[in-house]
């Protein structure tokens, strides 16, 4: 019978083992031969990142049966989160929060914990003697497919819900909103989700508050299987290129990619997620093991960069359209009858303008070029999540793709010094507004650093140490300069 072990991969020799203090001794992996790639050098050299395979433990070693998840750490605790005097419990188990980072300015902090305090939440951490050390975090009532302690806002019930999804949710007066909450958009009659069903999410972080370089959003796909409690115990294909925020791209269980104390997107913006049920799980299984390999590409090719032909929202759509899951952008007649797009295709800078990244006068010429033939819902992250919305709420359209109840879960921003974002824009006009603004902004702050180096450097001539003293008098300080942010973010919605 198959069992899940979490722990860290290592290589020694042409052996890959996993090792964890839960252990008595390291497991040699015995991995079939179209998984192997995935035990990239990336995985098997990164120490601080905690793996969950799946499979069977036989005489010391463990029958891989899938390729690894990234989770948070070695175990679950789920219960109600509260405190006693300086003590954290979670139930009757004493936690206390582990290693949290700065990322512009901001972390999680006494703010974010204060919102998880006298709630039911599931968490990922590690014992020390008899405390729990906790590294992601989550609601404990969002990710299900039961119960309404998260109700959605009164104006949800005054149209239709999926109008409400497209029309509504957008405004930063929903989109900013510091509650979550949890909806069926649609659910066939007699229909209700058992134990072991398959569930496809289709996930949207927003923009961040604080950084205009992220406004695109994330898009990222995934599966979960619905538990005999009602949770969705599931994964995203997290398409994502490395950075300060430490996430390496692999499939991410739920409470790590949502609430990791460094890499969760809840720190950082809220999330619009569906959850869509009646997909059958082999297509599921076949669109994970597929989408394996652009993965292990993000994590290990050098040099690789996003481009609009190669980003989170091509790849999820590419891979989900092989198992005929798609976006109203794919239906044949509404691509069909785009006539700009259409004369846009003649042109020959499009033609293998996939991979463009803007790099001089040809690069920006070609990279006009696609997007110009692409719709936007292929590259760009809102688009791409309304048009599976607007599929989705065709009744002949899901019957087609099978899907007979679909969820939507609004994860708010957590609370922290961090400004709250919002939905990510949706337009090519707000789009080059906000990289053109980004790009303002990176080069000043780039000047910025550079001049602060110049004042902290012993060896700086005096000349060069009055230059940098006058730049910095006359630059934004942080605090004008996340205003200013906030004055040209909002006005996306």
């Amino acid at each position: 019978m198959s069992e899940f072990i979490r722990g860290h991969l290592y290589q020694e020799g042409d052996l890959i083992y996993l090792k964890s203090p839960k252990l008595p001794k390291d497991l040699e992996l015995i991995i079939p031969s179209h998984y192997r790639f995935a035990f990239d050098s990336k995985l098997l050299n990164s120490e601080e990142y905690f793996f969950e395979l799946v499979g069977v433990k036989e005489e010391g070693q463990f029958l891989v049966e899938a390729t690894p998840t990234i989770v948070a750490d070695l175990e679950d605790l789920e219960g109600h989160l509260k405190k006693e005097g300086e003590q954290l419990y979670i139930g009757k188990t004493k936690v206390r929060l582990g290693r949290t980072k700065l990322i512009h300015e901001s972390s999680f902090d006494d703010q974010g914990l204060e919102f998880y305090l006298d709630q039911e939440v599931l968490s990922q951490g590690h014992f020390e003697d008899d405390i729990f050390i906790i590294n992601a975090l989550l609601q404990k009532n969002l990710i299900t497919s039961r119960g309404d302690k998260f109700p959605p806002p009164p104006e949800f019930f005054k149209e239709s819900p999926f109008d409400f999804v497209l029309k509504e949710m957008p405004k930063n007066e929903f989109s900013q909103r510091r509650e979550g909450f949890r909806a069926v958009l649609h659910e066939d009659e007699g229909y209700s989700p058992s134990t072991g069903e398959g569930v496809l999410i289709i996930s949207l972080s927003g923009r961040q508050g604080d950084d205009p370089s992220s406004s695109g959003g994330h898009f990222a796909i995934g599966m979960g299987e619905v538990l005999e409690d009602g949770r969705i115990l599931g994964e995203t294909f997290n398409f994502y290129f490395e950075g300060e925020k430490e996430v390496l791209a692999g499939n991410t269980d739920l409470v790590s990619y949502f609430g990791h104390l460094i890499q969760g997107q809840q720190n950082y913006r809220p999330s619009y997620t569906l959850y869509a049920y009646g997909v059958p799980p082999e297509d599921l299984l076949k669109v994970r093991n597929e989408y394996e390999q652009d993965l292990h590409r993000v994590r290990t090719e050098e040099g690789l960069k996003i481009t609009p032909g190669y980003n989170c929202a091509t790849t999820s759509n590419a891979h989900l359209m092989k198992i005929g899951i798609k976006g109203s952008h794919n239906n044949l007649l509404v691509s069909a009858g785009k006539l700009r797009k259409q004369i846009a295709k003649l042109n020959p800078l499009a033609w293998k303008a996939k991979g463009t990244n803007k790099e001089g006068l040809l690069g920006k010429a070609r990279f006009i070029s696609y997007i110009l033939k692409t719709d936007l819902a292929d590259f760009m992250p809102r688009p791409a999540l309304e048009s599976f919305i607007k599929n989705f709420s065709n009744p002949s359209r899901r019957k087609k793709m099978g899907i007979k109840r679909v969820d939507y879960v609004f994860l708010s921003q957590l609370p922290s010094t961090r400004q709250v974002g919002g939905m990510s824009y949706d337009s090519l006009r707000d789009a080059s507004k906000i990289v053109s603004f980004s790009e303002e902004r990176a080069n000043r702050l780039k000047e910025v650093e550079k001049a602060k180096l110049v004042l902290d450097d012993p060896d700086s001539k005096a000349e060069e140490k009055e230059i940098a003293e006058k730049y910095l008098s006359e630059v934004p300080s942080w605090e004008e300069d996340q205003r200013i942010v906030k004055e040209v973010l909002e006005t996306i919605d």
